[in-house]
Formats: structure tokens, C-alpha cells, sequence
């Protein structure tokens, strides 16, 4: 089985470079920010999760979710909305305010990763082909550059991978699929039509209008995981969307940049599930459920189908409903709104 300590080896390879450094007073004013002169002889060498950074790197705050980790972080400076930066007295970082904290930040993102940048600068890792002996790779399948397959898999016909793929042991890959920017761990199953990698959906608006976020992650898929048709999962917008051993998704399910779902967790079909939600281990989750972005769900929660969910959910807890609450008090509303109708028939 693919290891911590490879797969750490592996997600450096398959990362995309950033380009630069460039000085935090150019950046600053790229992005539209508040800056001054004595920006000017800082560098900075990449954008990185507030959770994550480090000294020499840029991050971004928007959500007051994540208030305690920008407090926190060691990256030498942070976007910030300018309505919220005076709560930050904590942090050492030097903030950049701005207006609209989330189109600086696609700027300044763009500034690191163009978005042609990965069509004009291919590297020596992107000629990497690694293909191991007992792979049956079938007619019509394209194999893109930057891409190890391991023995055993099995992938059919009008399917493609790459660029930047890792495919682990006795995998089975159907037909008119899809994967890019992904590792796949061993034993695992994805069924036809369904697309592993993309871009996640990341638009900042400025000016009445859109301008795209680049979307610089990778999906990590772990061990014995099987994923149903026509499924779609996008890359993380800055690091992971992170499936765990041992998952079961249903057809037709969408999972957002920079989700993480729990080992052994469990989702029927025509399910989506927002962005940067995390959902525990042993979960199951019913048929049309809609899960908002930015949550915490717990280990072993069920989910009724249709449910709405829209807060975070402890451990242990059923629920239903839209929006969804604890399944006995869903199931105390139906029989009271069934009484109320019948009293006024």
C-alpha cells in the first residue's frame, strides 16, 4: 500500500511549481492591497493554507472561521479583509488589507501561477512515465506526462491519465474516465464516466464581473475506495480534496475542492457536498443530500436523504430535514404539520 512517507515524495512531484520569489510591496500592489515602502526587500516564495504557512509565504482570511488560525499562523503575511483586520492583534504577520479580500487574493495567486502557466512550462518530472509490468492499459486510453502506474491496475478503453497521476496497486479504472493531479491508493475502484482532479469552482468577483482563482491542489484517494459513475471531484484549491480508505460513493456524486471525507464513510447517489467541509469516519449520508461548504461533520453521524445541511453536526447524531435538525425532532415536526393540515381540511 502507498505509504505516508512515498506519498509525501509523491505529492512533491506532482505539485505545481510556483513561480517566483517576488517582493511583498509588488504583490501588494498586484493585488490591490494596502502597502507601504518597507514591504519592498521582503520575499515571498508561494501562497499557502493559513493552517500551513510559513516564514516566506503569503496566505489569505476571509472566513472569521478561521480567525484563531490566522492568529496563529507563522506566514509572514496574510490578505485580510479590511473590515475584519483590526480583530487580528494577535498574529505576527504583516496583514494586507483590501477591499475585496477575495479577488486580491486570485491575483496574487495568479501572479504565482499563471493560468497558462502549466501549458507554457513543462518541466523534466512532466516527461515521467512510469508504467509497472502486469498494468493492462486498454485500446484508446491516453496516458498524459508525469504519471506512475502500479501493477495490477486495470484501465479501460477511452479513459485518460494525467497530467500528474500516481495509480496504486490492483486498481480498477472503467471506461471514460477521467483523472488528473490525483493520487490513487491501492485496491481501488472507479466506475465509467466519472471525473477525478478538475478545477475546482473558485470566482472572485470584482467589478460586476468574475475572475478566475487558480486551482493548484491535488485529490488524494486512499486505499480500497470505490467511487460510482459519473462522479466528479475537484482538486484542492491550494492543497488536498482528500478521500479516505475505505469510502463508498454512489453515482453521481460531486465533491468540492478541499473536502475531506472520513475512512469508512458512505454516500449514496446525487449527493454534493461544498467546499472545505470536512466529514468524519463511519458517516453514512443518504440520496440528494446537500451539504454546505466550511463544516464539520462528525464521526458515525447519519444523514437522512434530502437532508439540507447547513451547520456543523456533533458526533454520533441523525439527522434529516431541510434544513436539517435532529432526526427525532424532524420526525415530531412531520407528525405536527400532519396534524395541523388535517385540523384545517
Amino acid at each position: 500500500m502507498l505509504k505516508e512517507k512515498k506519498i509525501k515524495k509523491v505529492i512533491i512531484n506532482i505539485l505545481p511549481k510556483p513561480k517566483g520569489p517576488f517582493n511583498l510591496h509588488e504583490i501588494s500592489q498586484d493585488a490591490g492591497c494596502k502597502t507601504s515602502n518597507k514591504l519592498k526587500n521582503i520575499p515571498i516564495f508561494n501562497i499557502t493554507p493559513i493552517e500551513s504557512a510559513k516564514e516566506g509565504e503569503l496566505s489569505f482570511l476571509e472566513n472569521m472561521k478561521y480567525l484563531d488560525s490566522a492568529n496563529l499562523s507563522e506566514a509572514t503575511a496574510i490578505i485580510v479583509p479590511n473590515k475584519i483586520i483590526n480583530k487580528l492583534n494577535n498574529t505576527k504577520a504583516i496583514l494586507l488589507g483590501s477591499d475585496n479580500a477575495y479577488a486580491s487574493y486570485a491575483k496574487a495567486l495568479q501572479k504565482f501561477y499563471p493560468l497558462n502557466y502549466e501549458k507554457k512550462a513543462p518541466s523534466n518530472l512532466k516527461k515521467i512515465k512510469i508504467i509497472d509490468d502486469n498494468v493492462f492499459i486498454d485500446d484508446f486510453v491516453f496516458i498524459e506526462n508525469n504519471v506512475q502506474i502500479k501493477e495490477g491496475t486495470n484501465i479501460q478503453r477511452f479513459s485518460s491519465v494525467g497530467p500528474n497521476v500516481v495509480i496504486g496497486k490492483n486498481c480498477s479504472i472503467a471506461s471514460n474516465v477521467h483523472i488528473s493531479n490525483s493520487i490513487i491508493g491501492d485496491n481501488s475502484i472507479i466506475k465509467a464516466g466519472t471525473v477525478i482532479g478538475g478545477d475546482g469552482f473558485g470566482y472572485a468577483p470584482i467589478d460586476g464581473k468574475f475572475i478566475k482563482v487558480p486551482q493548484i491542489g491535488i485529490v488524494k484517494i486512499g486505499n480500497d475506495v470505490e467511487i460510482g459513475s459519473n462522479c466528479t471531484i475537484d482538486k484542492g484549491s491550494l492543497k488536498y480534496t482528500e478521500i479516505k480508505n475505505g469510502v463508498k460513493i454512489d453515482n453521481l456524486v460531486h465533491i468540492a475542492h478541499n473536502v475531506l471525507i472520513g475512512e469508512n464513510t458512505v454516500i449514496a447517489g446525487q449527493t454534493g457536498i461544498a467546499g472545505s467541509t470536512n466529514i468524519g469516519s463511519n458517516v453514512m449520508i443518504g440520496g440528494q443530500v446537500g451539504i454546505a461548504g466550511h463544516l464539520n461533520i462528525g464521526n458515525q453521524v447519519k444523514i437522512g436523504a434530502q437532508a439540507g445541511v447547513t451547520k456543523n453536526i456533533e458526533n454520533n447524531i441523525s439527522i434529516s430535514g431541510t434544513p436539517a435538525v435532529k432526526l427525532n425532532d424532524y420526525l415530531k415536526q412531520s407528525i405536527l404539520l400532519n396534524k395541523m393540515v388535517k385540523k384545517n381540511e
